[in-house]
C-alpha cells in the first residue's frame, strides 16, 4: 500500500507538472545543487572580497623582497647660484684691504647613481618574506572555509525545498483521495445507505486538504526564494530543483551501516583536524605570529649591517659634467641601545598575541570535537526515529484501510475514516522529513570533517 501510494504521488506530480508547464510556467529553470553552488561562488560578495585579499597579498609578497634585494636610485640636479658682494673694506691680520664690487653667477650640474643593500639584520628580511607567504596561505584557507560555509548553508536551503516539495506531493495525493472519498459518499447517499451529513463532513475535509496543499505550496515557493537569495541568483526568474543528487530510497540497514562506520568519533575528529580549513587557518595564524615574534626579537638582539655604493658626476655645465667624478663604497652598522622600550614592547605584544592564538587553536579543536560528537548523536537518533516512523506508517496505513472498509459496511463513521487518513498523511510526511533530515545530517558530518567539496 505504501509503495502504491508513493507511485500514485509520483504519477500525480508528473501530470501536475505537465499541466503547469502548459499554462504559462514553461520558463522555469531546473537547478542541480552543483549549479546552485557554482552560481553562489561566482556572485557571493564574501568570496569575491576574500579572493581580492589574496590578490592584494600577492603584491605584499613582492614588496617584502625589498629588504632582501638591493635598491638602486638615480638622482640628477641643476643649481644656479648668484653671489653679489658690494665694494668695501676688509681687514686681514690688522691690514686693511679694499674689496671691489662683484656679481658672479655659477651653475652646477650633478648626476648620482646609488645602490643600497641590507647585508644582515638577524635574517628579519627573510622572515618578512616568509611571513607574507604564511599570510597568503592563511587567506586561502579562510577562503576555502568561507566556501564550505556557503555550501552547507545552501545544502540546508536545498534540502528544505526537497522536503517541502515532497509535502506538496503527499498533501496533493491526500486531497485527491479525499475528493474520491467525497464521490463515494455521494454514491452511498444516492442509494440511501448514508446521509447528507456525511457529504457535508467530507466536503469540509476536502476544503481543509485544499488549504493544506495551498499552504504547502506557499512554503515550497518561499523555500525556493530563500535558496535563490542565498545563492545570489536572478530573483526575477522561476526555478525548480532536481532531487537526483539526494536520493531518498535509503533502507534502514544502509542507515545503520553508515552509523556504524562513523561511530568512532576520535577518528572523525582527527580527520577534521587534517581537513578543516578553520583549524588550518588558526594554525597558520600561529605561524604568522611566530614569524612576527622572530622579527621583533631580532630587532632587539642583532645589529643591522648595510652596504652602499654611489657614483657622482658634477660640473659647471652639462657638457663637462664628467669633469668631476666621485665613486664611493662603504658599510654602515647600527644597533639600537635604547629607544624608550619601543622594541621590547613590540616583542612583548607578539608574545601575548601568540598565547591568545594558541588558546584560539585549542578552542577550535575543542569545538570540532563536541560538534562531531553531537552530529553523530543526531544521526543515531535519526536512525531510531526513522525506524519508529516506519512502524507508525505501517500501523496508520493498516488503520486507514480498515477504516475505509468498515465505513463501506457501516461499522464505523466517516469521522473515523478521516482521522485515519489524517494520521496516515502525517505519518507519510514525518517519514519523508526524517529521511531528508538524515541526508542533511550526513552532509553536516562531512562538513564538520572538512570533507564537503563542490
Amino acid at each position: 500500500m505504501y509503495s502504491m501510494r508513493i507511485s500514485n504521488i509520483c504519477v500525480f506530480f508528473a501530470v501536475l507538472s505537465l499541466f503547469v508547464s502548459g499554462t504559462g510556467f514553461s520558463q522555469e529553470t531546473e537547478l542541480s545543487f552543483k549549479q546552485v553552488v557554482g552560481e553562489a561562488f561566482k556572485y557571493n560578495t564574501t568570496v569575491i572580497e576574500a579572493q581580492e585579499e589574496i590578490n592584494a597579498q600577492d603584491f605584499n609578497i613582492k614588496a617584502s623582497y625589498s629588504d632582501i634585494l638591493p635598491s638602486l636610485s638615480f638622482n640628477g640636479g641643476w643649481t644656479r647660484s648668484n653671489n653679489i658682494n658690494q665694494a668695501g673694506q676688509t681687514y686681514v691680520n690688522g691690514i686693511q684691504f679694499n674689496t671691489p664690487y662683484s656679481n658672479n653667477t655659477n651653475d652646477n650640474f650633478n648626476l648620482s647613481l646609488r645602490g643600497d643593500i641590507t647585508l644582515f639584520n638577524g635574517f628579519s628580511n627573510y622572515d618578512r618574506v616568509k611571513g607574507a607567504k604564511f599570510v597568503r596561505t592563511r587567506l586561502v584557507s579562510l577562503l576555502q572555509k568561507t566556501k564550505q560555509d556557503i555550501v552547507f548553508k545552501l545544502l540546508g536551503d536545498y534540502v528544505t525545498i526537497l522536503k517541502d516539495e515532497r509535502v506538496v506531493l503527499i498533501d496533493s495525493a491526500t486531497l485527491e483521495d479525499s475528493r474520491a472519498q467525497l464521490e463515494r459518499v455521494k454514491a452511498f447517499v444516492e442509494i440511501g445507505t448514508k446521509t447528507m451529513t456525511d457529504i457535508y463532513r467530507q466536503d469540509a475535509v476536502v476544503a481543509l486538504n485544499e488549504l493544506s496543499v495551498e499552504q504547502a505550496k506557499n512554503a515550497y515557493n518561499k523555500s525556493v526564494a530563500d535558496l535563490i537569495f542565498d545563492a545570489n541568483m536572478n530573483q526575477t526568474r522561476s526555478y525548480t530543483v532536481s532531487g537526483a543528487e539526494f536520493p531518498t530510497e535509503i533502507s534502514n540497514e544502509s542507515m545503520e551501516s553508515y552509523l556504524e562506520r562513523v561511530s568512532n568519533t576520535d577518528f572523525l575528529v582527527n580527520t577534521a583536524i587534517k581537513n578543516r580549513y578553520d583549524y588550518k587557518a588558526a594554525a597558520q595564524n600561529l605561524d604568522v605570529l611566530r614569524i612576527n615574534y622572530d622579527i621583533a626579537d631580532n630587532a632587539v638582539l642583532f645589529p643591522t649591517l648595510s652596504g652602499f655604493s654611489s657614483y657622482d658626476l658634477s660640473g659647471n655645465s652639462f657638457g663637462n659634467i664628467s669633469n668631476q667624478r666621485v665613486f664611493s663604497i662603504g658599510l654602515s652598522l647600527s644597533y639600537p641601545i635604547f629607544e624608550g622600550f619601543t622594541l621590547d614592547n613590540q616583542r612583548q605584544q607578539t608574545i601575548i598575541s601568540l598565547r591568545i592564538a594558541n588558546d584560539d587553536l585549542l578552542q577550535v579543536r575543542s569545538q570540532i570535537s563536541v560538534d562531531i560528537k553531537k552530529a553523530v548523536l543526531d544521526l543515531s537518533s535519526l536512525v531510531k526515529q526513522v525506524d519508529i516512523s516506519d512502524r507508525s506508517l505501517k500501523s496508520s496505513e493498516a488503520d486507514k484501510i480498515a477504516a475505509e472498509e468498515q465505513y463501506k459496511v457501516g461499522l464505523t463513521t466517516l469521522l473515523d475514516v478521516n482521522t485515519a487518513e489524517i494520521n496516515y498523511n502525517n505519518a507519510l510526511i514525518t517519514k519523508s522529513n526524517l529521511v531528508y533530515d538524515f541526508i542533511l545530517a550526513q552532509k553536516q558530518l562531512e562538513y564538520l570533517q572538512g570533507l564537503i567539496q563542490y
